[in-house]
């Protein structure tokens, strides 16, 4: 659980907001100036991507699932959910 509430942040972060920062940078950083030669091509550059709810809410159960059946033998798991729950 705490490579999940270090790791998991990151690669969201990575996959969901350095990306597509680069590709508009990439573009011309302007989005009266651009490169591309259709509206669809420009509207899918600056629009966000899909919010996988499903990949979310499992994890946020299976970390409670976890945290609330092994938590009393481990109690370092209560804190390790907490930030899971933050991030």
């Amino acid at each position: 659980m705490f490579i999940n509430a270090l790791i998991i942040p990151w690669t969201g972060l990575i996959s969901a907001k350095l990306v597509p920062m680069v590709k508009k940078k990439m573009d011309n950083g302007n989005p009266y100036k651009t490169k591309k030669t259709s509206m669809a091509a420009l509207r899918h550059l600056y629009s966000g991507g899909d919010y996988v709810i499903h990949f979310k809410y499992s994890s946020m159960l299976n970390i409670s699932y976890i945290t609330m059946m092994y938590g009393m033998g481990m109690p370092v798991l209560f804190p390790l959910a907490f930030i899971n729950f933050w991030n």
